[in-house]
């Protein structure tokens, strides 16, 4: 299981490596409202949904995306039995680095444990795509985190 979350997290650090052509969100105030819409459609709707509202502004292309969601929904049945079912997701922090880096980072809240989302925003001449994501079952590495 612990290599499946490390694959997980480095096909999700990877997505920034693509040269896939993705959509912009136009400013930076955009990205919250975009970022609140996935997790609300993860919560509601599960991952395949989530990652369809992700898919037109991730650098990735769509064969990788969909090998990144397998080996999510894949991980997401192996632990519903110890984390229960999802309830809801909470945003807790926003760094930015310079002026062209931001991560948002939100919990998806489950019965048991809370399950850390990560969205990295580059700023390209067009606007803001999303260059990387990853989420994982670590809430406790968030605190190690300077927001």
């Amino acid at each position: 299981m612990k290599l499946r979350r490390t694959a997980l997290l480095v096909a999700g650090l990877v997505l920034a490596a693509s040269a896939a052509r993705a959509e912009t969100l136009r400013v930076e105030s955009d990205l919250k409202p975009f970022a609140d819409k996935v997790m609300s459609t993860t919560v509601n709707s599960g991952l395949k949904a989530g990652f369809a509202v992700m898919r037109p502004y991730l650098v990735i292309p769509e064969a990788e995306l969909q090998n990144v969601l397998v080996r999510s929904i894949a991980q997401r049945e192996e632990t519903a039995a110890r984390y229960g079912k999802t309830i809801g997701f909470e945003y807790v922090g926003r760094k930015k680095l310079g002026d062209s880096l931001v991560r948002l980072t939100y919990i998806e809240k489950t019965e048991r444990q809370a399950l850390p989302w990560m969205f990295h925003f580059y700023q390209t001449r067009n606007g803001w795509v999303l260059s990387s994501f990853l989420w994982n079952d670590r809430a406790s590495e968030l605190f190690n985190m300077a927001n």
